[in-house]
Formats: C-alpha cells, structure tokens, sequence
C-alpha cells in the first residue's frame, strides 16, 4: 500500500502514543510484566482520561486510577514524538522507543502495539509498522 499523507498529518494533532503496563490478569502466563505501546486518536485535552475509558471499552477492564497508579504512563503527542525523535522518516518517529547504545535507534515491538484510530491512519501506522517489522527480520 502506497501513502502519501505522512500520518502524524491523517491524524489532525490528534494522534497520542502512551505505554500501558498491563494488570496481572490481562498478562500472557509467561509474562507477569507486559507493556503495550497504545496509539490512539483522542482529544487535545484529556487524552490520557480519554486512554482510560476507551481501554475500558475495549478492553473490558475497569481502568480506573491507571494514570495515577502509572499502568499508563509516557503521553505523548504525535507532534512531540517527531520533534524529539530522530529517525530519517517522520513516521518511523511515531515508533521509537531507544535511542543510541550498540543497536542504534530501535523501534517498537510489533506484537505489542495497539492502534485505536481512524481506519485511514491505522492503515497508514500499519504500513509503517509493517515496514519496521520486514527490516528487522531482513
């Protein structure tokens, strides 16, 4: 799939990208600890209020208080990830996760990214996701 639009622009200054720590109970059996890395389309205001009720609805958990305990945490806004990170490619941005050391820049865990948005910029992230992932096992 071709795009032209980078998709921080699909996503109208609406576009946030938080790390949510799971509860015990939504962890795989191996794992007692696990992250997602949560794209969402939310307010200007209120984003992470908003992160919480739509993880409610989707997720069928009482999400209550997760910003305050820290399940939820690193809110950033599309615009703040391409400003302050530093791959090539804007949209690759939206992905970092590590900067420097041995292996350079690294990226999200495709397995562990959720993307709750308009279906013309979840395509748009996807793509991009989907070309990280081919690079990395290239």
């Amino acid at each position: 799939m071709s795009f032209k639009t980078p998709a921080h622009h699909l996503a109208r200054q609406r576009l946030y990208r938080a790390i949510v720590s799971l509860p015990t109970k939504l962890c795989p059996k191996d794992e007692p600890l696990h992250e997602r890395i949560v794209f969402f389309d939310g307010p200007r205001s209120n984003a992470g209020e908003f992160l919480e009720t739509l993880l409610a609805q989707v997720w069928h958990v009482n999400t209550d208080s997760w910003r305050i305990d820290g399940q939820i945490y690193n809110i950033q806004s599309a615009d703040d990830l391409i400003a302050e990170n530093v791959s090539d490619d804007t949209d690759k941005r939206l992905f970092e996760v590590s900067w420097g050391g041995p292996d350079g820049t690294t990226f999200a865990n495709p397995d562990r990214v959720d993307i709750f948005t308009a279906p013309i910029l979840k395509a748009r992230l996807q793509a991009v996701l989907d070309d990280l992932n081919a690079e990395v096992t290239a």
